[in-house]
């Protein structure tokens, strides 16, 4: 790049980052804090019974109606069981859990607020994820299969707002994985999830 390129890139990042300090505080959006927890459901692998579900998200609203930012998820997809045989009479004894499977990871999440009611305090937005996770299968804690690959996901969220910036409410999901299934025909590649949603946001402040 030439001497005078590089002025000119220099002088646009010193003008945006001037403008940035030069803004009021009043108009800047403070970020949007999520947790969820819930179970998964409709998983279409093998063990696929669904477990415990979380999320922790962090939004920037903007355009007044939409709102980007960061989201770590973790789902339990599955536990499976095998009967427990005495070796030297052969009667059950009951079962005992076998394989398991859960997915984690993160991604970039993106909503937009559908309708809402001022006076009433709730909110309805679409959401919708891409990112990148992590797929493993052990058995009674030691891993013996693990796999990773692109996660999108999309749903509905409604939202009812209390007193001090804190929201309560329910989220459905439904989510892919773009994962082989060459070497295990039983791994997961699509599943939903059901939640309990609590968000919080900081009034901003002059």
């Amino acid at each position: 790049m030439q001497r005078s390129s590089w002025a000119r890139f220099l002088a646009a990042i010193f003008a945006v980052a001037l403008a940035c300090t030069a803004a009021p505080a009043a108009a800047v959006e403070l970020p949007e804090l999520t947790f969820s927890a819930g179970t998964s459901v409709g998983v279409n692998g093998a063990p696929g019974s669904g477990g415990a579900t979380a999320a922790l998200a962090l939004m920037w609203p903007f355009e007044n109606r939409f709102a980007f930012g960061g989201v770590l998820y973790a789902d339990d997809l599955g536990t499976g069981f095998s009967d427990l045989i005495d070796p030297n009479t052969g009667e059950p004894l009951g079962t005992i859990a076998s394989l398991h499977r859960w997915g984690f990871g993160a991604g970039w999440r993106t909503e937009a607020r559908i309708a809402q009611s001022e006076a009433r305090r709730w909110r309805f937005v679409w959401g919708a994820d891409f990112g990148y996770g992590r797929q493993e299968r052990d058995q009674r804690g030691a891993v013996n299969d693990a796999v990773s690959g692109v996660l999108v996901g999309t749903g509905p969220t409604f939202m009812w707002k209390t007193m001090g910036g804190h929201s309560f409410g329910g989220a459905v999901a439904w989510k892919h994985a773009f994962v082989s299934r060459d070497a295990d025909a039983d791994r997961p590649t699509d599943w939903g999830t059901l939640a309990l949603e609590w968000r919080w946001k900081s009034a901003a402040k002059d």
